[in-house]
């Protein structure tokens, strides 16, 4: 290996450790300021509030319509109401979509998770 390929490598590596701090004072400044924050975009979570608005994050819609329907759901039943809310999504999309945030709401403690027969179940 040459120099100049050992430093590109440190150079990358560098770059990588940056960003992994960013995100690590980005959650830790929610945690303390008790904060709703995003960790992957770093964008805030809006309060829920008692309207929906189709230019909401698919997180904030996720955690909409759990508000609104007050019991654990099915990751099916979470797309069926968004549907309901906005008929003009793709299904397979809106699906993937949900399952998606669903997972990193749900690993950054957002929503809980309950085992369901085969299935899981998700609430506030």
């Amino acid at each position: 290996m040459t120099d100049a390929v050992i430093v590109r490598q440190l150079q990358e590596r560098e770059s990588q450790l940056l960003a992994d701090l960013d995100k690590v004072r980005l959650a830790l400044n929610a945690f303390l300021n008790n904060r709703h924050v995003d960790t992957k975009t770093g964008n805030e979570l809006e309060e829920i509030t008692g309207e929906y608005s189709p230019v909401m994050t698919y997180s904030n819609k996720i955690r909409f319509v759990l508000k609104e329907q007050c019991r654990p759901m099915l990751v099916s039943e979470i797309v069926a109401a968004i549907q309901s809310l906005e008929p003009g999504l793709e299904v397979e999309k809106l699906q993937k979509n949900v399952s998606y945030n669903l997972s990193m709401l749900a690993k950054y403690s957002r929503i809980k998770k309950y085992p369901f027969n085969r299935n899981i179940k998700y609430s506030l």
